[in-house]
């Protein structure tokens, strides 16, 4: 039996080879993290561009709602710390 004959030839053995997938497993992870990267990058831009808006009047209100928006999150990560022990 020849085995590098259709319908034999659809199992594409690079993809089987661990050693591949390992390489293509990182790769994504990679082009993952560069998004992540951007979008906290473009997130810090965003809030420069908001609180260029903000009248002088409204500035502490401003300053308030993010800093309980920073005190919410660090609480969701003491939570997220607190159950993995």
């Amino acid at each position: 039996m020849i085995y590098n004959q259709y319908p034999y030839t659809i199992f594409n053995q690079t993809y089987t080879n661990p050693n591949y997938l390992q390489q293509i497993q990182a790769q994504n992870k990679f082009w993952d993290q560069q998004k992540k990267i951007h979008d906290m990058a473009k997130a810090i831009s965003d809030y420069c561009n908001a609180a260029r808006g903000i009248d002088a009047e409204y500035q502490q209100e401003a300053i308030n709602a993010c800093l309980a928006e920073i005190g919410r999150q660090m609480e969701i990560d003491r939570q997220r710390a607190g159950g993995m022990r």
